[in-house]
């Protein structure tokens, strides 16, 4: 059995999807952040399958591709189940793949992490006309600067709100302060793990125990808000 996790801040999903491909790879690769999670299936290094909430193939391979570019992931080969409900052939997969890159790369620019908060600025001519769907003025009006990205999401959904905030940024609508890089952590990379003898420990030695996981809140949504519905 082979294993993969770490973290895809640094390494990328495009890359991790081209290395398992170069692999062959058949599996399940499931990412998480925050209460956000999306699988993604593959058979022989490609991907068949993608879920993200209640969407399901290329709906959910779009939203994690575009949404969840940071978070943790978790590949393991011993599944058995593999739902296969993404029509492309290879060809057709490396080309959406490159293009969702690109469309992530510009959001990025602008919309660095979903912990940014955004704030309304009206730099520019006075007499410069502007033209926005009423969605996204209404999102406009909510970038207050107390706002986060995900906080601004659970009305009008993720994957439109990271959209619609790119657009803002590149019409100079709104500004997103950047915020100071995390120091690296220690694993933080891709571990290959596999059934192996643990070694002996010095006499008398105990391993810490590992830090408990944060419980979850009362308060977590039962909805998948982040589709557009209200928790």
């Amino acid at each position: 059995m082979t294993e993969l996790s770490g973290t895809l801040d640094g390494i990328g999903l495009f890359a991790l999807l081209n290395f398992l491909g170069g692999l062959k790879a058949r599996g399940r690769l499931a990412i998480t952040d925050r209460e956000l999670s999306g699988t993604l299936y593959v058979s022989d290094g490609r991907v068949v399958g993608a879920a993200f909430g209640a969407d399901t193939g290329e709906v959910a391979l779009d939203a994690i591709g575009l949404a969840l570019g940071q978070g943790r992931f978790d590949f393991a080969d011993d599944v058995t189940e593999r739902p296969a409900n993404m029509t492309m052939d290879a060809a057709e997969l490396q080309r959406h793949l490159e293009q969702l890159a690109a469309e992530r790369q510009r959001i990025m620019s602008g919309i660095p992490s979903l912990d940014a908060v955004p704030v309304a600025v009206m730099d520019g001519p006075d007499d410069q006309p502007i033209s926005l769907d009423r969605g996204t003025l209404k999102l406009l009006l909510r970038c207050d600067g107390r706002a986060s990205v995900l906080a601004l999401a659970r009305d009008g959904g993720l994957l439109n709100t990271l959209k619609r905030l790119a657009n803002l940024h590149e019409l100079k609508l709104i500004e997103v302060p950047r915020q100071a890089e995390p120091e690296p952590v220690d694993g933080e990379t891709i571990v290959l793990t596999r059934p192996t003898s643990l070694p002996d420990s010095p006499e008398g030695a105990l391993a810490p125990p590992p830090a408990p996981e944060p419980a979850e809140s009362a308060g977590h949504p039962r909805r998948p808000w982040w589709q557009g519905e209200s928790p």
